[in-house]
């Protein structure tokens, strides 16, 4: 439209600048620049970063078509890249030419020539980009050792869009896990040669076995995914104590449990198949099964340990046939005492095994009955109970009867279960499990917290629930309710029981302002409730945002406002957002914009056109609501 009526409007402007006393005003006529057009290289496609396949060319000519040479042509990209050169003269034959590099992201660039006599008249070329893409030349190796340099390494081409090789120097291509767990040794990034082509050479995979593959990245190309490569076990590289480290038995007895050790490779992978030596190292006793080996699992056990005839310490060393692994050999202590309880034999149990918490109130009663190696039952046997947890209390057995036996209590605040260790001179001899379960919530020993909101956004209360001891109480959703009052009133907001006597009670305010949020715990409030929670705009929205777009008068200042809102309509009363305000079809159109810090933004105009404009309005990049907008310009009014 705006091209239509240029020539229309430009015969009035200059009626109107003669009628002001523009007596010295001289047409274009022969020879002059007249008008600037398009003669080729527009609506080609071309690689990103890369210069089109043609130049772009103009022509400057008179008001009788004729050709203008010598005129200085201005060249501008637009939506990034570059032009060589910026500008350009026109030749014998009114033309200008430059070359367009496009920039590193695919899609639609623009470009324009302007000459300064015609800043109204401006040619206009728009091109299009396509990404470049990764190609692997040589795929990694099909089967690989983890923690070993994969053979062949990859090597890949830089392609264009049509598939020929780009010899692009100096790209960097990184090369990452595409799929299965684990981690990337060596040099992870390398770039390409002179010929396009980028050759890695010491990458390796460290992880449990299974199927990998890679995919290699570039900025402004698409990526390439690799062809499975099957990981294996790597080298054995350390080796740690598995089982029966630090026991205790009769000395001239087996310990208890056979000590065992496991292997790994450096990602943690058991390594099968490796011998283990198990050899007495102090003590004296002895092994049976000492040659082990590994199994699926990279454990490797020994038969058996007896200690030695004299109380004290025993060591038993287990060696792993293979170099460099970190722990080996790996050491097992035990101590060799005298003639006492056995474990096996005797026992532990508690009456009843749930009970409720309190301080002493409910508690369960603790059997011990203590017997040697081969059942007997042992008399006078001094017994120590201890348990696991806080908040617990225990009443210590007497000595043991002549059948062995004596009895505990043991009661618990806290809930959970709790191990109650029975140990003789030291030495445990059994343990028992009591579950202690948690009473009817309180309020004044639960808790909320509500924080501060956000317009359109869920604010999701927290409730803990406890008992009189300050254990949390799950599956007691029915005992709580939350209400609303303020700028967001919610009569009744549901409960989700999170587990664990954690709840969350979650509603969504829509208005600026103070709501006030009642926690209720079997209808008394919790400390603390009601609640403020100050609720603040959300994020500026386009579609909500506003802009006060008048129309104007030739060569008169007008102002445009824009007013930034969130997703619920409420002023963000902020500032700090990008907003750009641009007149379409004229030059210079893109106006500065004046942050005001309270939500709203001023951008002025002096226009010397007349006419009807569109005038877009973007917020962080989006058109706002009703954008574009129409402002219309009256040569007076």
């Amino acid at each position: 439209m705006m091209h239509l009526l240029r020539r229309p409007l430009v015969s009035i402007a200059l009626l109107a600048f003669v009628a002001c006393g523009g007596g010295d005003l001289t047409l274009p006529n022969e020879g002059q620049p007249a008008n600037v057009s398009v003669v080729s290289g527009d609506g080609q496609t071309g690689t990103i970063l890369e210069p089109l396949p043609d130049s772009l060319v103009v022509q400057v000519t008179d008001r009788f078509g004729n050709p203008v040479p010598g005129v200085e042509v201005t060249w501008a990209a637009e939506g990034g890249g570059d032009v060589q050169p910026a500008t350009a003269m026109t030749g014998s034959d009114g033309r200008a030419a430059t070359q367009r590099i496009l920039g590193s992201q695919p899609g639609s660039y623009g470009t324009t020539a302007l000459v300064t006599l015609l800043p109204e008249n401006v040619a206009s070329f728009t091109n299009t980009a396509v990404a470049a893409k990764l190609v692997l030349v040589t795929q990694p190796g099909a089967t690989a050792t983890s923690g070993a340099v994969i053979d062949p390494q990859p090597v890949l081409q830089l392609q264009d869009a049509s598939g020929n090789p780009a010899a692009r120097q100096g790209v960097a291509v990184t090369v990452q896990i595409a799929s299965g767990e684990g981690t990337l040794r060596g040099t992870t990034t390398q770039t390409s040669d002179a010929t396009g082509q980028v050759a890695f050479t010491d990458i390796a995979i460290v992880g449990a076995p299974g199927a990998r593959t890679l995919i290699f990245a570039a900025s402004g190309y698409a990526s390439a995914i690799s062809t499975t490569v099957s990981l294996g076990v790597g080298a054995p590289a350390s080796a740690a104590a598995a089982a029966g480290d630090a026991q205790s038995a009769p000395a001239g007895t087996a310990v208890p449990v056979a000590p065992a050790v496991v292997v790994r490779d450096a990602a943690g992978t058991p390594v099968a198949g490796l011998p283990v030596a198990f050899v007495v190292a102090s003590g004296g006793g002895s092994v049976t099964g000492g040659d082990a080996v590994t199994d699926a699992n990279g454990v490797a056990t020994v038969g058996r340990w007896t200690l030695g005839g004299s109380v004290g310490g025993n060591t038993l060393r287990a060696t792993v046939a293979a170099d460099n692994v970190d722990g080996n050999p790996v050491v097992f202590t035990a101590t060799a005492v005298p003639g006492a309880p056995s474990a096996d034999k005797s026992s532990v149990s508690a009456s009843p095994g749930t009970i409720g918490a309190s301080a002493g109130s409910d508690g369960s009663d603790i059997t011990v009955i203590v017997r040697d190696s081969r059942g007997n039952p042992l008399p006078a046997q001094g017994v120590t109970l201890d348990a696991t947890g806080d908040g617990v209390s225990l009443t210590q057995p007497g000595p043991t009867d002549a059948s062995g036996t004596t009895t505990g209590r043991f009661s618990a605040t806290t809930a959970g279960d709790h191990t109650i260790s029975a140990s003789v001179a030291g030495t445990t001899i059994g343990r028992a499990t009591v579950t202690v379960v948690p009473g009817a919530p309180v309020a004044p020993a639960s808790a909320a917290a509500v924080p501060a909101g956000t317009a359109g956004v869920p604010t999701q209360v927290e409730v803990t629930l406890k008992d009189q001891f300050g254990n949390p109480v799950p599956g007691a959703a029915g005992q709580i309710t939350v209400a609303v009052s303020g700028a967001n009133p919610v009569t009744s907001v549901d409960i989700e029981d999170r587990g664990g006597g954690a709840y969350r009670a979650s509603y969504r305010p829509v208005r600026v302002g103070v709501d006030q949020v009642d926690v209720r715990v079997g209808g008394q409030a919790v400390p603390g409730s009601p609640f403020a929670s100050a609720v603040a705009p959300g994020a500026p929205d386009p579609g909500r945002t506003t802009a006060d777009v008048p129309d104007g008068t030739f060569g008169q200042t007008l102002e445009f406002v824009v007013h930034v809102a969130d997703s619920e309509g409420n002023p963000v009363g902020h500032g700090g957002d990008q907003v750009a305000v641009s007149i379409q079809g004229v030059t210079d159109g893109a106006l500065p914009v004046q942050d005001a810090g309270d939500g709203t933004y001023h951008a002025t105009w002096r226009p010397f056109v007349f006419g009807n404009f569109q005038v877009q309005i973007t917020l962080n990049g989006v058109p706002i609501a009703g954008s574009p907008f129409t402002t219309r310009i009256d040569f007076f009014r």
